[in-house]
């Protein structure tokens, strides 16, 4: 009788409700599949083929990002268009309002972050490639206003997220499976890439610092087939590509980790079905001059200034 007094169905639910709101959910590893695992060539030759067939790629959605910084927690959201022809010329900007907050690009040898809404108006100019792991680790993924993701979001990298990027099959130091991504991990000297099923396609990026620790991660979902004709010039390709549309960046700070708990920024991006630009593709977007005068920054920082 006490028994079913302590235990009755009102109460058992309410326990439940309380275990589902407060409860973490729990990581389901999934076991290596049978067979033989894909090498480094492997992944080299489907990372071609995905070049050849992306020859660029355009996605529109909403953005949101959530970093912390010395004064607590901040949240702020947008629209997004992010325009690129891999493997070096990148446009990612990010509006709210019709308002432009964030504009992260690349060409020409050059990669940019543009904060307009900052006062004054700031831009970080680098050369590109940009900073080695190593250089980051040791300065801390610090930027003012939106907590490490300047460091994290530079054309580079979203490249590398995205799998749109060429690999040599020396640069590949160990290949390995990853219960927790489910996916086979290529790994670099800065970072890990994963990528599942016969295709080897890319589902998420680790990037890591000298001693091996995750300083940063995307994870890639929500696959769509690409859309519309292809540029211009690009003969047609055989293969009918996977592009995420769905895009989740975290990124930790000031010398901290993955396993040090919380990111210190992340970065949402949910776009609609991807498309290959057609006229909404212009020089002018990899072009910083071009950039420049649009946005008239008060304040450049970098090698070139």
């Amino acid at each position: 009788m006490i028994c079913s007094r302590l235990f009755s169905p009102t109460v058992l639910a309410i326990g439940c409700l309380f275990c589902a709101l407060g409860c973490h959910p729990q990581t389901v590893l999934v076991p290596r599949p049978e067979g033989i695992a894909p090498t480094a060539a492997d992944f080299v030759d489907a990372q071609q083929r995905r070049l050849l067939a992306v020859p660029s790629l355009a996605l529109r959605g909403h953005a949101e990002l959530r970093w912390n910084d010395t004064t607590g927690g901040h949240f702020d959201d947008g629209d997004f268009d992010l325009i690129l022809r891999p493997p070096t010329e990148l446009s990612l900007r990010v509006s709210k309002l019709g308002e432009k907050f964030l504009w992260v690009g690349g060409g020409g040898g050059q990669s940019w972050i543009v904060l307009p809404r900052e006062n004054p108006s700031r831009a970080i100019l680098r050369d590109w490639p940009s900073l080695t792991p190593d250089a980051v680790a040791q300065k801390g993924l610090a930027l003012d206003g939106i907590g490490g993701l300047g460091e994290l979001m530079n054309p580079s990298r979203l490249i590398e997220a995205l799998g749109l990027e060429s690999a040599n099959a020396s640069e590949i130091t160990n290949v390995s499976w990853s219960e927790v991504r489910a996916a086979w991990a290529f790994t670099l000297s800065n970072r890990r890439l994963y990528a599942r099923g016969e295709s080897l396609l890319p589902i998420g990026c680790d990037w890591i610092d000298a001693s091996a620790q995750v300083i940063a991660t995307c994870t890639l979902d929500g696959f769509e087939w690409m859309r519309g004709d292809r540029p211009t010039g690009f003969p047609a390709s055989s293969l009918q590509t996977l592009v995420a549309t769905r895009l989740h960046f975290s990124v930790w700070s000031s010398g901290r980790h993955e396993q040090d708990g919380a990111a210190d920024g992340e970065l949402s991006l949910s776009a609609e079905v991807p498309t290959f630009g057609g006229g909404k593709i212009k020089n002018q977007l990899f072009n910083w001059d071009d950039v420049k005068a649009a946005l008239r920054p008060e304040v450049i920082e970098g090698p070139a200034q």
